[in-house]
């Protein structure tokens, strides 16, 4: 069963990890916090569109068994929410999708590509369901810390101020 107190609370404290090894410089930008996670991962990380995206996936992390990949459809309106969604997965310790790089090893050369369109595609299940919506806050919460800080936005503090003064 899904709980948004407690997911939340995890969450936070996952952004707030992400924060906390970031260096300054990289913590001012979602290609910083990228570069961040994958060091504190270990793992090469790279972010790209893939122009064979299947329609009505906007993004993906693949996990492969040495790397780690996060692709855009080249048609996603708002890549970096994208980008965030999915490594909200990486980071919130979701699976990743490694299925196509086993499925590649298997089959010859030629059948790569309709591989990868195929197992790109989610069964769906209650699980993968809270996972997306995590991921999701995750999002949110990643882009909104990284556009206005840990103290919320300048307008609100603002308020906040001409309120209690």
């Amino acid at each position: 069963m899904y709980d948004a107190v407690s997911d939340s609370r995890t969450i936070v404290a996952a952004i707030d990890r992400v924060f906390t090894v970031a260096t300054a410089e990289e913590a001012a930008s979602l290609d910083g916090v990228v570069q961040a996670i994958a060091r504190e991962r270990g793992r090469p990380l790279t972010v790209s569109k893939d122009d064979s995206m299947p329609p009505g996936v906007f993004g993906q992390w693949t996990h492969f068994a040495d790397r780690d990949e996060v692709s855009y459809a080249p048609w996603v309106y708002k890549v970096d929410r994208t980008v965030a969604h999915e490594m909200g997965h990486i980071v919130l310790g979701h699976r990743g999708r490694p299925v196509v790089d086993l499925a590649q090893s298997i089959l010859p050369e030629s059948m790569h590509g309709l591989a990868a369109l195929m197992l790109r595609r989610e069964c769906g299940s209650a699980g993968d369901a809270d996972e997306e919506t995590a991921a999701e806050q995750f999002a949110g919460m990643l882009l909104n810390r990284l556009q206005f800080g840990s103290r919320g936005a300048p307008r609100l503090r603002s308020r906040w101020g001409e309120a209690f003064s």
